[in-house]
């Protein structure tokens, strides 16, 4: 038989190979019977209350395990708050496993077979997250693990409460400091008081990459559907660690608000159209960096409403910057339902959940510029077109200027001011309309007489308080108006002369009625003092009759307290026909009446008097 070196030495190798492994097994078999992993709790516990300050309770046995994995198994155990806060533990387990797998150990190579936690337990002030347990498979570097998550979550509410499993594929590079998610999915229930529907949500993403070298996060694609709200969009991070910087897209599905709010325990506001409110979609690109919020390449629509544009929050500062254009919008819609109507009936939200936040009691003064343009707005009675809208907000002080619209084929600019530096809020309006179709400007849904025609209207006052009443009962200013090719509707003047002319002289009347009396022009300017309008000249010229009159409105409750006197322009013999009229009521209803007591002192006395109080009684009784 020859003599092979080699093959002696691959049977030396091998001996001391087997031999070193029955070595490594009798070591370890060794520290298996000797060593008590129970004697090292002491020396773990006081290494967690010198890196955190709080104790480290450590109820169960520890248990070291050997082949084929090595495996420490620790519980129950819980860490407790530090002194003189008399609460539960902040972190609790009932049980936790780690097992490495022995021969790539000793090869030089970690892999983790499976990491097991269960019954945990975490709270944090009103936050409480219970019935915890994670479970890893088997780890090895740039191979994926998956890792299943459960647990339940509270807000201090023991109604409201939420329960989410979360499930994924993970794989890292731990030397690059590089990970990579696959197959991430976020899926629980919530339920909030007042609502006996549980709250779904869904949320995926297939791919996720994290890069801590680099300080990068990417997330191209994620879905998540909450309660049947569907959002879809990209997520992408930078300077994650050192200066976070976000940027990404989100779309809103289109999405049925008033079938919606219900599923989360809400009602939908109560709108004088029930269809408002229906649909909403919206589309945009938001980026975070630098304590700055953007919102980009907007894209909303409410009904029939589109909204586009962008915006800009200094999270430092609140301030905020926008640009936004509208195309058309029925605010009428929008409004609440008209008294005695169903819907009037209807709550318009529901009750404050129980342990929300406490509204405020003043919101922080705006810090915001910028700009809003609308292509149409119907307001009943008005219609506004070309709106165009320039904010200025800063330090308690809301400045709108420039102010702009055609209104009805008229032009309409402003200036207003409403400062709430003081306690008692200041308003200060510059208003200017000119071609102003005044009987839609000032309508208020008078019954009876009202006025109709192109003018125009200035309007420079201050007003103090926080609602409209406040602000109307306080407003100090003036008032011009002037009104050219007009008319009075709702009474024909010339006709009910023509009437009182024909029942003095006994003969039939033959002209018609037509509700309306044309003029030529009417004007008026009026001094505000603490809410009431006070005019001395105003005048009205028609073809049939004059009018000048004096007297005020109180603004706040539009209540009137004028005195006329109409110019009939005809004669009773050699006397001039002037009737005294006194209008009171309010704008929406005024009541015209002959001033009897003063008739009678006019040169037509008594005689006049008697005929309108019989003959023509009712004549302007309107």
């Amino acid at each position: 038989m020859s003599y092979d070196p080699a093959m002696k030495m691959g049977k030396i190798l091998g001996l001391v190979v087997g031999a070193l492994m029955v070595l490594a097994v009798l070591v370890l078999g060794s520290v298996w019977l000797l060593v008590d992993p129970n004697s090292y709790k002491p020396r773990i516990a006081a290494a967690v209350k010198d890196a955190t300050g709080r104790e480290l309770l450590l109820q169960g046995d520890m248990k070291l395990s050997l082949l084929p994995w090595i495996a420490l198994e620790v519980g129950p155990a819980s860490l407790r708050n530090p002194p003189g806060i008399d609460a539960e533990p902040v972190v609790s387990f009932q049980h936790a496993a780690i097992r490495v797998r022995l021969l790539p150990l000793l090869a030089g190579r970690l892999e983790v077979g499976r990491i097991t936690v269960t019954g945990a337990r975490v709270s944090y002030g009103p936050y409480a997250f219970d019935q915890i347990n994670i479970e890893t498979g088997a780890f090895a570097p740039r191979e994926p693990m998956p890792v299943t998550l459960t647990f339940n979550a509270s807000r201090g509410v023991p109604t409201e409460e939420a329960r989410a499993e979360l499930t994924l594929n993970v794989s890292a590079d731990l030397g690059a400091r590089r990970y990579h998610v696959d197959a991430l999915t976020w899926h629980g229930t919530v339920n909030l008081a007042g609502n006996a529907r549980p709250v779904r949500w869904d949320f995926t993403t297939p791919s996720l990459d994290l890069d801590l070298a680099a300080q990068t996060l990417d997330a191209p694609a994620f879905d998540l559907d909450l309660a049947g709200a569907h959002l879809s969009g990209r997520l992408a991070g930078r300077q994650i660690l050192d200066a976070m910087a976000l940027s990404g897209a989100v779309t809103l599905a289109p999405l049925v608000i008033r079938e919606y709010l219900p599923r989360l325990g809400l009602s939908a506001p109560a709108t004088r159209d029930p269809k408002a409110l229906s649909l909403v979609s919206a589309s945009f690109a938001f980026g975070y960096g630098g304590r700055r919020a953007t919102v980009d390449d907007l894209k909303l629509t409410v009904d029939d409403t589109h909204v586009t544009g962008s915006a800009a929050d200094d999270l430092g500062t609140r301030a905020v910057k926008f640009a936004l254009a509208v195309d058309t919008i029925n605010l009428d819609r929008y409004l609440p339902p008209a008294e005695g109507s169903d819907a009037a009936a209807a709550p318009a939200a529901a009750p404050r959940r129980a342990g929300a936040p406490e509204p405020q009691t003043k919101a922080a003064p705006l810090e915001a510029n910028g700009s809003l343009t609308v292509g149409a707005i119907h307001l009943a009675p008005l219609d506004l077109t070309a709106v165009a809208v320039t904010l200025a907000a800063s330090g308690g002080v809301l400045h709108l200027f420039p102010l702009e619209a055609r209104v009805d084929g008229g032009e309409y600019s402003g200036n207003i001011v409403f400062d709430e530096r003081a306690s008692v809020p200041v308003l200060t309006l510059d208003e200017h309309l000119t071609g102003i179709e005044v009987g839609q400007l000032v309508s208020t849904g008078a019954k009876n007489v009202h006025v109709s025609g192109r003018g125009t209207v200035t309007l420079k006052a201050t007003g103090r308080g926080a609602a409209a009443d406040a602000l109307l009962g306080t407003l100090n200013g003036r008032l011009d108006a002037a009104v050219k090719d007009g008319a009075l509707e709702g009474i024909d003047i010339g006709y009910q002369l023509d009437r009182a002319e024909a029942l003095l002289r006994g003969r039939t009347q033959t002209t018609q009625d037509t509700h309306r009396t044309p003029f030529a022009a009417l004007s008026l300017t009026a001094e505000i003092v603490d809410g009431v309008a006070r005019t001395h000249d105003l005048t009205l010229n028609s073809p049939v009759l004059k009018v000048t009159g004096q007297g005020s409105v109180t603004l706040a409750t539009q209540s009137l307290d004028v005195a006329l006197l109409a110019d009939t322009l005809r004669m009773a013999g050699n006397t001039p026909i002037k009737i005294p009229l006194e209008v009171t009521g309010s704008a929406a209803n005024p009541k015209i009446r002959p001033d009897l007591d003063a008739l009678v002192k006019g040169q037509l006395g008594q005689k006049v008097k008697d005929l309108l109080t019989d003959k023509l009684k009712g004549l302007f009784n309107r």
